[in-house]
C-alpha cells in the first residue's frame, strides 16, 4: 500500500472530481464529477466506463458527495440541501432527503459489514 503499484484507471473527460464510491462485490468504481455533471463507474481494470447519470438532464443539482449502498446510488448537491438516490435496478430517481443544510461529503454505515478481529 506504497503506492509503488498504483493504476490509472480513468484519465480523460474528467473536470472536477468531488468523491469517490467502491463496489467491492462488482470491483468497480464510482465517481461524480461536478465540472461535467455526471456519476460514472469502471472497472478495476480501466475499462468498461459506463455514464450513470447525467445529473444535469434530470434536473438536479451539481453532485458533490457520494456513496453506494446495495443497487443505490447516493449524492449530495452542490449548494443544496438534499440528498438523492439512484436504483440502478429500477431506475428510479428521487430526492431521499431534503432540508439538511448544505450536506456536502456523505457517508453509509452497514452495520453487518462491521469487523470484528
Amino acid at each position: 500500500m506504497d503506492g509503488s503499484a498504483r493504476k490509472t484507471l480513468v484519465s480523460s473527460g474528467l473536470e472536477f472530481v468531488n468523491s469517490l464510491a467502491m463496489d467491492y462485490q462488482n470491483k468497480l468504481l464510482y465517481w461524480c464529477d461536478s465540472g461535467v455533471n455526471k456519476i460514472e463507474r469502471v472497472d478495476l481494470q480501466g475499462n468498461n466506463r459506463e455514464v450513470i447519470l447525467d445529473v444535469l438532464l434530470l434536473d438536479f443539482t451539481r453532485p458533490f458527495g457520494l456513496a453506494l449502498f446495495g443497487d443505490a446510488l447516493f449524492w449530495s448537491g452542490w449548494n443544496d440541501t438534499s440528498v438523492y438516490k439512484y436504483n440502478m435496478t429500477t431506475s428510479r430517481k428521487e430526492v431521499f432527503v431534503h432540508g439538511m443544510g448544505m450536506p456536502m461529503e456523505i457517508h453509509i454505515y452497514d452495520k453487518s459489514k462491521d469487523f470484528f478481529g
